[in-house]
């Protein structure tokens, strides 16, 4: 008689515990996320001007819904959806990890670079925007923190996948 209890009651907290944090699980799942993405490779001409050898940019809505530009050469564009997976991934890199928080907006690039690629990230998540820009590591004039480059690694690869 008193196993029986025992077993009822633990299974009653376990019930409730489970309860407790599903909701937690699925709230980075379910908040909204919208991205917008561009990048620029420049190269340096002789007179020292930086002249846009490519550029693109790429929006992903919360719906999974994209679209692609390419903004030099001949023009480019396309509409696709993301897979469930790839937004999840993306989630898990921007909300989970608190990258809503980073400090530093502004990832200047050092003026000696002759041939680098600049990023501008825009998120927009629960309400909050954020806007970050910064080179590639070569490039920068101070230490872009890893999140921030895994992120654009990753819209990397998507752009590559889809277009």
């Amino acid at each position: 008689m008193v196993n029986k209890f025992l077993i009822a009651i633990a299974g009653v907290v376990a019930v409730m515990a489970a309860l407790v944090l599903v909701p937690s699980f699925n709230r980075e799942q379910q908040q909204d996320l919208s991205i917008e993405y561009s990048r620029q490779n420049l190269t340096q001409m002789d007179d020292g001007r930086l002249v846009a050898a490519s550029a693109d940019d790429l929006v992903i809505s919360n719906d999974l819904s994209a679209s692609y530009r390419s903004l030099i050469g001949a023009p480019k564009e396309k509409e696709f959806s993301i897979t469930s997976d790839e937004m999840s991934s993306l989630k898990g890199l921007i909300i989970s990890t608190g990258f809503m928080q980073v400090l530093g907006t502004d990832y200047p690039r050092n003026d000696a670079a002759t041939s680098l690629t600049e990023y501008t990230l825009k998120l927009t998540s629960g309400g909050t925007s954020k806007t970050i820009n910064w080179a590639n590591v070569d490039a920068s004039d101070s230490p872009v923190p890893s999140i921030v480059r895994n992120i654009g690694t990753r819209l990397d690869a998507i752009i590559k996948d889809h277009v």
